[in-house]
C-alpha cells in the first residue's frame, strides 16, 4: 500500500489508530486525537469530513496493510507445514506488532454500532482473501479432496477462537494454539493417508 499523503493527515491516521484500538470508536475522541497531534481539532476537517470519514479511512487502511500481510504468509510449505499452518504462527506477534491488525480484529468483534453493515463488508473482504489463501494451499497438497469446505470452516474456526483469546489477556493463547493445530494436522494427515 503507497498510499501519497501529506505528512499531517498521516500523523492524525497513526494516531487515529491508536485512540480508537485502546478507547474504541465510541472513546476516541477527535479534540483528543488533534491534541496528541499537536494541531486543533478543527484542522482534522482539513482532512476528513467526520469522525466516521476518519473511521472509515483507517478501516480501509487496515484492510489493505492486512490483506497484503496475509499474502507474503500462505503458500509457505516448509518444515511439513500445512497449508495456513505458517499463518497461525503469526498471528499473536503480528496482533502484538501491528496496530492496524489490532484495529480490524477489535473493530469486527465490537464495531460502532451504526458502523455495522461497513464493518461486516469489510471485515468479510479479509475474510475472503483467507479463505482464497487457504483453499490454493489445501488444493495443492489435496487437489482431490471432497472436504475443502469443512476444512476452509474449520481452518476459520479456529483463527476466530484465536483471535478471541487475543482480544482478551491472550494467557490461553499458546495453549489452544497448539491443541488446535494438533488436531488439525492429525484430521489434515488422516485424509492425506485416505487419498
Amino acid at each position: 500500500m503507497n498510499k501519497v499523503r501529506s505528512q499531517s493527515k498521516q500523523r492524525i491516521i497513526d494516531v487515529a489508530f491508536e485512540h480508537f484500538v485502546l478507547s474504541g470508536y465510541e472513546g476516541a475522541s477527535l479534540s483528543t486525537i488533534a491534541e496528541t497531534v499537536g494541531i486543533r481539532k478543527a484542522s482534522i476537517y482539513t482532512h476528513f469530513k467526520s469522525k466516521d470519514a476518519l473511521f472509515s479511512e483507517l478501516l480501509q487502511d487496515s484492510l489493505e496493510i492486512e490483506c497484503e500481510h496475509i499474502s507474503k504468509c500462505f503458500h509457505i510449505f516448509s518444515d511439513g507445514k500445512l497449508p495456513g499452518e505458517t499463518y497461525f504462527y503469526e498471528v499473536k506477534p503480528r496482533y502484538e506488532s501491528a496496530i492496524t491488525y489490532q484495529f480490524l480484529t477489535r473493530m469486527a468483534y465490537v464495531p460502532p454500532s451504526h458502523l455495522i453493515e461497513q464493518v461486516t463488508s469489510v471485515y468479510e473482504l479479509y475474510i475472503a482473501k483467507i479463505i482464497q489463501l487457504y483453499q490454493e494451499d489445501f488444493c495443492k497438497i489435496m487437489p482431490n479432496s471432497e472436504d475443502l469446505e469443512m476444512y476452509t470452516d474449520a481452518y476459520l474456526g479456529i483463527l476466530d477462537s484465536l483471535s478471541v483469546e487475543l482480544l482478551y489477556d491472550g494467557r490461553m493463547y499458546e495453549r489452544r494454539l497448539q491443541a488446535m493445530l494438533h488436531l488439525y494436522r492429525q484430521s489434515i494427515q488422516k485424509i492425506m493417508e485416505c487419498d
